[in-house]
């Protein structure tokens, strides 16, 4: 026999009310701050450990082909001495030919690094950045790992759903950066030279690593705006009206922001990263109207 029907002191509406609030905390028991420290530490030795890894693999292998058979299959090969070229020193001078003009108008472009050791430093950030890239995987399942106790159910469903998007949207604004903005900036900004009455262009290796690895990070970032609209919106932080009245303030902070991260004063590149993100402010605008569409049915 069940057990006997015990009538609660609670009226129907507050254990409604009581069920959903136990259902969306977590259920984990409560860890102690050293149990977290040591859980960090475990966590990030593993991220560390796999970066250095693959750092390491970045500075003594090359990609190279392979012959199986009638067929050349790319694979790691050993790649020691300063002779021969690493996966670092192959993806850079990749990026710089496809980057960088060999000439602009009559004059031709010259490369070069300043320092004795600047090659060096530049093969040890290009081995570090595709070493963090490819363990991004990894360092966002330990973060989620690591974090995921403390989230609330609905928490945790709105990371797994806007992860894809995340990945994508990072993926886009880095390729339109490296296909549309970077080329076009490089020519523009050399072009000016040119105008100016330089006879001599030089780029150096140090200075072309940083600003294509950073302009890269800031159109990845930038381009996750309608996925920060989106999850503002779900967690009941800021309403979907919100974003269409203030779009005026919206347009103006984008038109700033492009203004910031592109280098000339043209103003080309700068509505080059501004339309785009004028785009996506659009694109999470409907989002974020059609999250709350589907709970006023839900509730309906």
């Amino acid at each position: 026999m069940g057990k006997p029907y015990k009538p609660s002191p609670l009226g129907d509406d507050e254990r409604v009310a009581e069920v959903a609030f136990e259902g969306n905390r977590p259920s984990e028991r409560r860890m102690t701050f050293f149990e977290h420290l040591e859980e960090l530490r475990q966590r990030l030795r593993i991220v560390i450990v796999v970066v250095i890894i693959l750092f390491v693999l970045n500075l003594t292998t090359s990609i190279g082909p392979v012959s199986i058979g009638s067929t050349q299959v790319p694979m790691l090969l050993p790649a020691l001495g300063p002779t021969s070229p690493n996966i670092a020193t192959q993806f850079f001078i990749a990026m710089k030919n496809f980057l960088v003009p060999a000439r602009v108008g009559p004059v031709p472009l010259n490369f070069s690094f300043k320092e004795p050791w600047d090659a060096y430093v530049v093969m040890f950030k290009v081995a570090f950045f595709l070493a963090a890239v490819t363990a991004s995987p990894l360092i966002v399942y330990q973060v989620g790992r690591f974090v995921g106790p403390a989230l609330k159910p609905t928490e945790r469903r709105l990371i797994i759903r806007v992860t894809v998007p995340v990945l994508l949207l990072f993926l886009s604004g880095v390729a339109l950066c490296f296909v549309v903005i970077l080329p076009f900036t490089f020519n523009l900004l050399f072009s000016v030279q040119n105008l100016l009455g330089a006879n001599l262009l030089i780029l150096y290796g140090d200075s072309f690593i940083d600003f294509v690895l950073l302009f890269t990070l800031a159109f990845g970032i930038a381009f996750q705006l309608p996925v920060l609209m989106y999850g503002l919106t779900v967690l009941g932080i800021v309403p979907a009206n919100f974003w269409k009245k203030y779009w005026r303030f919206a347009t103006i902070a984008i038109v700033v922001f492009g203004a910031i991260i592109t280098p000339d004063g043209s103003g080309i590149t700068m509505f080059l990263v501004a339309l785009p993100m004028l785009a996506l402010y659009a694109g999470g605008y409907v989002a974020a109207v059609g999250i709350e569409k589907r709970r006023a049915r839900a509730k309906a």
